[in-house]
């Protein structure tokens, strides 16, 4: 009954917007505790006073709206990560939803993709709070990815399930793996070099490699050069004008100081790095697939025309 349910665009929407909710409200649980090496399942949900949390109140976004972002307990205030973490799973899992109706079988595109989009949000929050991105979702997401690969080759378009399928499927997987960190890695060491810094951390290497491994090399290479492209493009404005208004502060104060907060602050790199990924693996693989198709022809091509004998390409 519930398969005949979904079929329909209305009740397909409520189902996965609700079960988002639901998803989104144990992740803020993961990206509360998971940096505080607690456990997951005890104790219950409570409160930072230490007061239990009755099941009544902790029903996703109704019970923040209904409190008014307060503790019933205390009074103290519940942060708005915990209200956005909800209605922003419960966004894209409807997104997802509508965006995988064509792939067959679509219950395991989308549950597949369900539990990427976990893994990243989780990962993107806890990184934004604390710097950090646990093994446990990068390197326990990279081992999903590949278990997964094996488990259904078609996942990558292979639509047999013996074993030599699996094992191509697997390849797949293991190789945007490698990929994904080892070109994050690399391009980590030279900026390096350059900057005499630490430019790229490891947790965003590993999570490259999550990423590689449920997108394969091609989503991974799009979400290292696209996470660089959309993290300049919203933090370098916000970077100028902070600049910009702090020197105009400086003059009026008359002070001597020269410099002003924003460049060579250090931020976190794994939410621009999620955000590409979300972006390929929910509408821009198509384009991107076609751009590197595009681009080994053209290799090939200039390969053929320089008199190189031989299959490289």
């Amino acid at each position: 009954m519930l398969v005949e349910l979904m079929r329909e665009p209305v009740a397909l929407g409520i189902i996965l917007f609700v079960f988002g909710l639901i998803t989104g409200s144990f992740l803020n649980v993961c990206i509360h505790r998971i940096p505080r090496g607690t456990s997951l399942v005890s104790p219950a949900s409570q409160c930072a006073c230490g007061q239990k949390i009755p099941w009544r109140l902790n029903i996703p976004v109704l019970s923040w709206l209904l409190l008014g972002g307060k503790a019933a307990c205390c009074g103290r205030s519940i942060p708005s990560r915990y209200l956005a973490v909800e209605l922003l799973t419960g966004a894209l899992f409807v997104f997802a939803g509508f965006h995988f109706q064509s792939q067959e079988p679509y219950f395991l595109f989308l549950s597949v993709n369900l539990v990427f989009i976990s893994i990243l949000l989780c990962s993107t929050f806890i990184d934004l709070e604390h710097m950090i991105i646990p093994d446990r979702l990068s390197v326990g997401g990279a081992f999903v990815g590949l278990i997964l690969a094996f488990a259904f080759p078609a996942l990558s378009g292979w639509w047999d399930d013996a074993l030599l399928a699996r094992m191509a499927s697997l390849t797949s997987a293991i190789l945007g793996l490698l990929v994904g960190s080892g070109t994050l890695y690399w391009v980590g060491i030279m900026a390096e070099t350059v900057l005499r810094r630490e430019a790229i951390g490891q947790g965003d290497v590993k999570l490259l490699g999550c990423v590689g491994a449920f997108c394969g090399w091609k989503g991974a290479l799009f979400s290292i050069f696209g996470g660089a492209l959309v993290g300049t493009s919203l933090l370098l404005p916000i970077v100028l004008l902070r600049s910009r208004s702090q020197t105009a502060s400086a003059e009026n104060n008359n002070s001597d100081r020269g410099e002003t907060i924003g460049w060579g602050v250090e931020v976190p790199f794994g939410p621009f790095l999620a955000l590409a990924a979300l972006l390929y693996q929910l509408g821009l693989d198509r384009y991107v697939d076609q751009y590197f198709e595009q681009l080994g022809n053209l290799l090939r091509l200039a390969w053929n025309n320089a008199g190189f004998t031989g299959s490289f390409w």
